[in-house]
């Protein structure tokens, strides 16, 4: 804000009393006067500031920010929702079937993560129990949890069912956050596909639900284009790299072979123990470096290193660390067909 109202007003004050000789009492009706005009001058001027703010991508956000990767033929990769099988159970068989349908909600015990049930079962006569595959209600990585936190359902039964997930949920991924569409956004600012380099290939493979990241390297000697392909902190799946595949196909080069593939794994594990700056919030500190590391390694590219030091320089982003220790941690080189992914991680609290 290059202005404030309490100096928007002051100047009209000032101004007013060059101009009559008299001042205006802030409680008078001319003082009144001067008050709701600099509020409403005050407010033009944030609004220009804004409108300021979201003419460029490398300040625009949320809405706006969407409006520019448009321009590059982008738009914000959305999140995916968790995954996992919940054990519906019976205390006594009982001498009927009972049936769970689909859409059926359970949730944490403090009803604040809800999960759907994908497909209907029954449990038969004379049998305990069934097990159903749900989804997260919505996509994030804070329905990711652990075996035993779903506990209720939501959803009404009259025979007396007791649920519980005896594996994790996983899967679960944010929305694209403003930063890292800000980065692609500048990646095809200055690098513009133009029908006939790398950057053409790339950007249709990543246009592609479940492409992060694409690695396009020529083979020597040969007409032959081959694409790597990479996924959020994944391999991505079969159903994805064959949508790939098929739009290179479609747009790729004539005389050009193309093929498009995954990338190897490369399993990377990590152990770090932290130190917090109030021992009170240890917990919180221990769980949001954990979603930090993970976070780190979501935003791998195929082809891209894993260093120590950048690692390191994450952890030490979270609020909360005093200090963190590596044990038996040293840098990662991957080749260009190969994605880095966080293979065990264990965070402790010294």
């Amino acid at each position: 804000m290059a202005i404030t109202y309490d100096e928007i007003l002051e100047t009209m004050e000032n101004k007013y009393y060059e101009l009559s000789g008299n001042t205006a009492e802030r409680a008078g009706d001319i003082g009144i006067r001067l008050k709701l005009l600099a509020g409403e001058l005050y407010a033009l001027s944030s609004n220009i500031d804004w409108l300021r703010q979201q003419m460029f991508p490398d300040t625009a956000m949320g809405e706006c920010l969407d409006l520019h990767a448009k321009q590059c033929g982008l738009s914000r990769r959305a999140g995916s929702k968790a995954r996992g099988n919940l054990v519906f159970r019976l205390d006594n068989p009982i001498e009927y079937d009972v049936t769970i349908p689909a859409g059926t909600v359970c949730s944490t015990a403090d009803g604040s993560l809800r999960y759907i049930t994908t497909r209907s079962a029954t449990i038969q006569r004379g049998m305990t129990l069934a097990v159903l595959e749900c989804l997260a209600e919505k996509t994030g990585e804070e329905y990711n949890l652990g075996a035993g936190k779903v506990k209720t359902i939501v959803t009404y039964f009259s025979a007396g069912i007791s649920i519980g997930n005896s594996s994790s949920f996983s899967g679960g991924t944010n929305d694209e956050d403003d930063e890292s569409l800000r980065n692609r956004i500048f990646y095809a600012m200055s690098n513009p596909a133009n029908g006939a380099n790398a950057e053409f290939y790339r950007s249709i493979a990543v246009s592609t639900e479940g492409i992060q990241s694409a690695e396009v390297y020529p083979v020597s000697g040969q007409a032959m284009v081959c694409v790597c392909l990479g996924g959020k902190g994944a391999l991505p799946s079969d159903d994805a790299v064959s949508q790939v595949r098929d739009k290179l196909q479609l747009y790729k080069n004539a005389g050009v072979n193309v093929s498009a593939f995954k990338a190897t794994a490369v399993n990377v594990n990590v152990s770090v123990q932290i130190t917090a700056e109030d021992e009170f919030y240890e917990a919180q500190t221990q769980t949001a470096v954990h979603s930090r590391i993970q976070d780190f390694f979501n935003a791998l590219s195929v082809g891209e290193n894993v260093t120590a030091a950048a690692l390191g320089k994450a952890i030490m982003e979270v609020d909360g660390v005093e200090n963190y220790a590596f044990s038996g941690m040293s840098d990662v080189s991957v080749s260009h067909t190969q994605l880095a992914l966080l293979g065990q991680l264990t965070v402790t609290m010294v």
